[in-house]
């Protein structure tokens, strides 16, 4: 690919053309949605590129004056696309998947997958990668929360008066979730749901459930067979699904500086996860849930880059800052 095809030399090195095949709807169902994402891009692109044009270094530079047309460098989006194709699209694509998932998780598979090895999982000419997918509600859990707002019960997840009022009469009280990324092998429904952040924390509720954190509300639909979706996202098998969620390796190595530092302490926990996750998805049996904490695993970063230095390039340059 030559720099002319690049979208940005540094943060996202791909052609226009390439990213489309990766974005949610990308097979031409949905153009309108590709069209508004691309222009995200293009648009956080073009003002870094203006702010930096005819500058040797933003050294000294106030905040307010470099947040916006700087945000790229902190922009989940971009690190996510950028990590993610440069392992999908290198050579060893196989093999660098596979060191990773040993280390985020196990050197086996967890057992309940029923695959063989981390190479069957990525083994294929068929793997797709998508990112800001839209992943419908579990309807238990709408089913659930519905009822507690039926049953005069709703001050369990929601206290404000004019929020409450809304929900009367709704007949849904939660959309769909959108993760940021999401790995299918449609030959055997192997999945893998990522939740990637740099410096923001999990978000801790939705309009109408107070309690529902993001890292739940995202095994929640990962548990879900997504049967109204067209391929490849039917193809994902629940069963075969694991959450992935991946941070700087700051936050990792200093857990407790981030709610879902304790969230995944808890929910990986191989005694009590499956209890903390029963807190916080009541509607799911433990029947359910049991396998999950094998299933939930935390890369970092710094992780992708020791295995492929094509990865979030963002090493800093303490002579420009850029």
């Amino acid at each position: 690919m030559g720099n002319n095809d690049k979208m940005h030399d540094k943060y996202l090195p791909f052609a226009e053309k390439v990213i489309k095949k990766h974005l949610y709807g990308g097979d031409g169902r949905n153009k309108n949605s590709i069209e508004n994402q691309l222009i995200y891009y293009k648009n956080s692109i073009k003002r870094f590129k203006d702010y930096q044009w005819g500058k040797e270094s933003i050294k000294g530079k106030p905040l307010k004056e470099t947040s916006f047309p700087c945000q790229i460098q902190k922009d989940e989006r971009f690190w996510t696309m950028n990590t993610l194709l440069s392992i999908f699209y290198s050579q060893n694509r196989t093999k660098e998947f596979v060191r990773l998932f040993k280390k985020g998780y196990s050197q086996n598979v967890p057992k309940l997958l029923d695959l063989n090895s981390w190479d069957d999982c990525f083994q294929s000419d068929n793997l797709g990668l998508y990112f800001e997918v839209d992943l419908p509600s579990p309807i238990d859990y709408k089913d659930y929360l519905l009822k507690k707002y039926k049953d005069k019960k709703s001050n369990q997840h929601q206290i404000v008066s004019h929020i409450l009022a809304s929900a009367c009469n709704k007949k849904k009280l939660e959309g769909s979730t959108q993760v940021d990324a999401i790995i299918i092998n449609p030959d055997n429904g192997f999945g893998v749901i990522i939740e990637a952040k740099v410096l923001s924390d999990i978000s801790i509720s939705i309009t109408y459930d107070l309690l529902r954190n993001q890292i739940a509300r995202t095994i929640d639909v990962m548990l879900e067979k997504n049967e109204k979706m067209k391929p490849p996202f039917i193809d994902r098998n629940p069963d075969k699904t694991i959450f992935l969620l991946l941070t700087p390796k700051l936050f990792k190595n200093n857990p407790w500086s981030r709610f879902y530092g304790y969230k995944m302490r808890d929910y990986k926990d191989p005694e009590k996860g499956v209890d903390y996750l029963k807190e916080d998805l009541p509607h799911r049996t433990e029947e359910v849930l049991k396998n999950i904490p094998s299933r939930i695993g935390w890369l970092t970063w710094k992780d992708f880059k020791d295995v492929n230095n094509q990865c979030s390039p963002w090493d800093i340059d303490y002579d420009t800052y850029f």
